[in-house]
């Protein structure tokens, strides 16, 4: 059905996956036909027509007033509640305010587009368009290459309205400072590691559940490109992977999602960079700005061509024997393991919390530590409730590990990890006061601060735990309900891979 001027049926299932035919990465003027094309054509089954006759009509004449009310649908219920045909009518909307940014192509016509691409993609998953959108990119990606050809050869004198404006990337650091440790910390209780273990082995090992433990993979991820040809390591290689840094991502700010300061935003990847990534690293606690981290984002499906630079490791294919845990909740099946990046400076944490997944977090860039509690510690790392607004966060502790470490009541010390690293940095609870006590008396005031803490947390300071450092190459088997705390101790790009 027909739903204004314009429009054709498609004929045939072929047409639905016209964004799939181009095997190269299309001219501009290409990917502007075969976005018309698209959107004139009604697709059977499209569920974009539960918006209304007079919603989709409006599509083409007036894009921007669809995209405000499809907005207002997205928000007006829990995200998982939103009805597919907003998320529809969103997407198509912002495909033709796309097309009229190509009409006048103002100076930073580059840039609009991406931020409504990548706002889509963030915002919806763009249902239906999600090849057409990655072409979209590779257009780009070659318009941007041209662009910069002609600049290094042309003699300046194209009009600078009519130059598309990029990112320069030349002066960005050759990599990120990751040498770490200058001398070997020492673990009280490592982690078990297998180098390279077989694909048998680990199915064993899942098929039996009083065998489901945390152990170190080494060596199984060396062939990746991200470690070799296409190194993450590399600040430019990030940068022309997202358009100059044009690519937007959400990321968390603050130290902790526990903390009250913590927050959510959507930003450039070329910004994220330049204030988290890229800062100074004599820049004082102070002067530094609040932790940004990139964190459990599905980098991969927005950008595929990150994606490409890894494989999901075969121990993921592996059949887990079943293990129901009374803290952990159900899951239902995985049809292909999900994946998530973990990308951000030094001192970027996870507190102490359970995935009701299997879990392979592969480390690529930097170092981590990863402290873990097993299932049978629960009741020692008290687990949260439900909170303010029905928030469940029964997976989450009440324990601060950073608090625990501080005071010397968490095996391995901070100092121990960190070198001296102030703990708490960007707040937390009572830190002025500790600081002014610890400075007129301070083994008094560790020792009050040992009390009060141990009568919170009666137990937790002898509780079992295992440990590990986590460098390039390495791979963390992670058992569900297993209790994790995960501190960058360099600026860090992780990988985890959740199935069951």
């Amino acid at each position: 059905m027909s739903t204004h001027v314009g429009d054709t049926v498609a004929s045939s299932p072929e047409h639905a996956c016209a964004a799939a035919t181009l095997a190269s990465a299309p001219t501009l003027e290409e990917i502007i036909q075969l976005t018309r094309q698209e959107l004139t054509t009604v697709q059977e089954h499209d569920s974009i027509v539960e918006c209304g006759r007079a919603a989709v009509a409006l599509l083409h004449t007036n894009s921007d007033l669809c995209a405000k009310l499809a907005y207002q649908k997205l928000h007006d219920v829990p995200y998982k509640e939103v009805k597919a045909c907003w998320r529809r009518l969103y997407t198509d909307a912002a495909l033709w305010r796309v097309l009229s940014k190509t009409e006048g192509r103002k100076e930073d016509w580059v840039d609009e587009v991406v931020k409504l691409l990548d706002m889509t993609l963030i915002l919806t998953a763009a249902p239906m368009r999600e090849e057409l959108i990655e072409l979209w990119f590779m257009a780009l990606e070659e318009e941007l290459a041209h662009c910069e050809s002609r600049d290094a050869t042309s003699d300046a004198e194209e009009r600078p309205a009519k130059r598309l404006k990029t990112s320069d990337s030349n002066d960005v650091q050759a990599s990120f400072p990751t040498a770490f440790p200058d001398s070997p910390i020492a673990l009280h209780q490592p982690i078990a590691q297998s180098d390279t273990p077989s694909l048998s082995f680990f199915q064993k090992k899942l098929s039996d559940p009083t065998t489901h433990t945390p152990l170190i993979l080494k060596n199984a991820i060396q062939h990746w490109p991200a470690l070799t040809s296409r190194p993450w390591n590399n600040p430019s290689y990030l940068l022309q992977r997202t358009l100059g840094g044009r690519r937007l991502v959400p990321i968390e700010t603050g130290r902790s999602y526990t903390d009250s300061g913590w927050g959510q935003r959507i930003t450039t990847f070329a910004d994220f960079m330049r204030t988290h990534m890229l800062t100074n690293p004599s820049t004082t606690a102070q002067d530094a700005p609040q932790t940004g981290y990139l964190a459990q984002h599905d980098l991969f499906a927005q950008i595929p061509s990150l994606r490409a630079d890894i494989a999901i490791p075969d121990y993921c294919f592996c059949d887990p024997a079943p293990h129901p845990l009374p803290h952990v909740k159900e899951t239902k099946k995985l049809e292909e393991p999900l994946l998530n990046a973990w990308f951000g400076p030094k001192g970027t944490i996870s507190p102490l919390h359970t995935d009701p997944y299997h879990n392979v977090l592969a480390q690529v860039v930097g170092y981590k530590y990863v402290r873990l509690y097993a299932p049978d510690q629960t009741q020692w790392v008290y687990p949260r409730g439900l909170e303010e607004g029905g928030v469940d966060m029964s997976n989450t502790s009440l324990v601060d590990l950073d608090e625990a470490m501080g005071l010397g009541l968490a095996g391995v010390g901070e100092a121990e990890i960190e070198r001296g690293v102030e703990t708490r940095a960007e707040g937390g609870q009572n830190t002025a006061t500790t600081q002014a006590q610890t400075q007129h008396h301070p083994q008094e005031a560790d020792q009050t601060n040992r009390q009060a803490f141990e009568a919170r947390f009666p137990g937790f300071s002898t509780a079992s735990y295992t440990e590990a450092i986590l460098g390039p190459g390495d791979c963390l088997y992670l058992p569900p309900g297993w209790w994790h705390y995960v501190r960058s101790l360099s600026p860090s790009f992780s990988v985890s891979f959740w199935f069951n």
